[in-house]
């Protein structure tokens, strides 16, 4: 009767233990807490425009809430892109460590949002196989970030126009940042009586392809150049610059706007021979000077006739 006393109270004493130990708040069991902080903020932005360094990371704290030594394995899902973490940590009991995840990014890569995954699980409790699976994640956003880049090609860079005439020209601009953009076009040119230019709109929007979007200037010309210069062809001509400024809103965000000037180059130009509807004054005085010299030999041809009738019937 003693011996199954002993027993009894043995056993009492041995299940008594772990509600002992699990006053302080430990676990006995595996146990695992993670979270993931972006060191910029709210997400992990990777900057990818020329010159960028293309990474940013998180910083992870992860916490072992129970009486045991724990080895955690991390694992890092980057939604396509580079990451670089530690495979696994070790955790004191009661203890936490930090650790670090680094992203990286494509140069020039497109704008957009990819989701970073960061899953913590136990491996080892006390060097030994955990008696439960025990996991935590964390989740963080990856912004790839926007920048502005741009070319302004002229289709004809000079041209003619001849006065009296319009001409559309065309102006590509090519987006070769990562996103939509949004662009002011403005124009300036020197002021010139007869002469002037204009464009459909000021804003054009132009996504992120390889492809230019083309725009119009429309070039209105003088009515009358008499009183140009003559080129070697005898023509009247005058030359002029147009500037066409374009600058883009979002290149505009950051303070100093990015900005890009090209110019067009425009020839005015009006025939010598179409100065007038009347005959040229030396023309005139050709044909006047051919008419007067026929005229004089005609009348002393007819005053010969005259003398020799006249003659004639004398005799």
């Amino acid at each position: 009767m003693r011996s199954r006393l002993v027993v009894f109270f043995l056993l009492i004493f041995a299940l008594s233990v772990p509600f002992i130990g699990n006053s302080s708040g430990q676990s006995v069991v595996a146990a695992v807490d993670l979270e993931c902080n972006p060191v910029d903020g709210g997400s992990v932005d990777i900057e990818v425009g020329p010159g960028a360094s293309l990474t940013s990371y998180t910083i992870c704290t992860v916490s072992n809430p129970t009486i045991h030594v724990e080895k955690i394995e991390i694992e890092v899902q980057a939604d396509g892109l580079a990451v670089a973490a530690p495979g696994s940590v070790t955790v004191a009991a009661g203890g936490e460590e930090e650790f670090q995840v680094n992203v990286r990014a494509s140069s020039r890569m497109n704008t957009q949002a990819r989701t970073l995954t960061v899953t913590a699980t136990v491996q080892e409790t006390s060097g030994f196989p955990p008696p439960n699976i025990a996991s935590s994640e964390s989740n963080n956003i990856v912004n790839i970030m926007q920048f502005a880049e741009f070319n302004v090609e002229m289709e004809s860079p000079i041209i003619e126009v001849k006065t009296g005439s319009n001409l559309d020209l065309e102006i590509l601009l090519y987006n070769t940042g990562n996103g939509m953009d949004k662009f002011n076009v403005r124009l300036d040119y020197p002021q010139m009586n007869g002469a002037d230019f204009s464009l459909p709109s000021s804003t054009i929007q132009v996504d992120s392809v390889q492809t230019p979007e083309r725009f119009r200037m429309t070039v209105y010309s003088p009515s009358d150049g008499s009183d140009w210069q003559v080129d070697s062809s005898g023509r009247h001509i005058f030359e002029i610059e147009v500037n066409v400024i374009v600058e883009s809103e979002l290149g505009c965000q950051n303070g100093d706007c990015l900005t890009t000037t090209s110019v067009q180059k425009v020839i005015f130009y009006q025939n010598q021979s179409l100065l007038g509807s009347s005959t040229p004054d030396f023309i005139s005085n050709s044909i006047g000077g051919q008419a007067l010299l026929c005229g004089g030999i005609g009348g002393v041809v007819l005053l010969v006739v005259i003398l020799m009738v006249t003659l004639r019937k004398k005799n």
